[in-house]
């Protein structure tokens, strides 16, 4: 049941985020193209068009972000919660995958904006600079040199193929729980009677304030820690498997609210929800 919710999840949403993600890149397009023929000794008219593009690129990189947002916000809340909820909940699919389906789009949408809004800014650097991906890396060493000097040094790809899995597993784990903050808001604000959206409101601004007391006090509690990690870091080895540590304790962390977020947006739904 869960593929046919994500099928049908992305399916809605790829109606709004396609076509806003099209426009992204249609902007940064006539951005590059305004900026590479740009004479600052123009007319005062084209002056005002070359601004207006600027304006239009920079407003369209935060756009897609807020849009990605609510988006994410609106669907949980008229599938769920809304009067769609009556549909939904008769489903024959239990609230752990209509849960599950809700992160998995939301993040890979959230994901593929960001990586969009990240490679439109490297193409950008590129075409501006004049320079292509290929002049470039004919500037850098070959793998042989690479890995002759890491050798020299201890170390080895896998350091770095580790860091970087380790990396990619605190962004999941990251986005996850940035989800789940606004879902167990709006799961626990709508267990009461009435004005259900304040307490939503209330209920992600009581959740962010406590899981910042918590980091703060986890944090003082953990110096001693990091300035041993780090006091540990006389050669390369050293180094990478200080980072190594440091995510995993992020990671760790990032898990502990995630799992926590996920069971009161469970409980909220599958207990207290109040849909009158």
């Amino acid at each position: 049941m869960l593929s046919k919710l994500l099928k049908h999840e992305f399916r809605a949403t790829g109606r709004v985020m396609l076509p806003v993600l099209g426009v992204l890149l249609f902007i940064s397009v006539l951005f590059n193209l305004s900026v590479r023929f740009y004479s600052a000794g123009s007319s005062v008219l084209l002056n005002l068009l070359f601004a207006l593009v600027v304006f239009a690129f920079v407003a369209g990189i935060i756009a897609a972000e807020i849009i990605a947002l609510v988006l994410m916000i609106t669907r949980f809340y008229r599938n769920l919660l809304g009067e769609e909820g009556y549909l939904m909940h008769t489903l024959p699919a239990n609230v752990h995958e209509l849960v599950w389906s809700k992160i998995i789009v939301s993040f890979v949408w959230f994901f593929v904006t960001n990586l969009l809004i990240i490679l439109i800014g490297v193409g950008t650097a590129l075409f501006l600079s004049g320079s292509n991906l290929a002049e470039i890396f004919a500037d850098f060493p070959g793998w042989d040199e690479i890995r002759a000097a890491l050798q020299e040094v201890g170390l080895a790809p896998r350091h770095f193929i580790g860091l970087g899995l380790e990396y990619l597993l605190l962004i999941l784990i990251g986005g996850v729980a940035a989800c789940l903050h606004f879902y167990a808001a709006m799961a626990l604000g709508h267990t009461v009677a009435n004005h259900k959206g304040l307490f939503s409101v209330l209920f992600f601004i009581g959740i962010s304030m406590a899981f910042s007391i918590l980091s703060t006090m986890v944090g003082a509690s953990s110096v001693d820690a990091l300035e041993k990690l780090f006091s540990n870091m006389s050669t390369a080895v050293q180094t990478v498997h200080s980072v190594q540590k440091l995510f995993a304790a992020v990671a760790g962390w990032e898990l502990l609210q995630a799992a926590l977020l996920y069971v009161a947006t469970v409980l909220g739904l599958k207990k207290w929800l109040n849909l009158a």
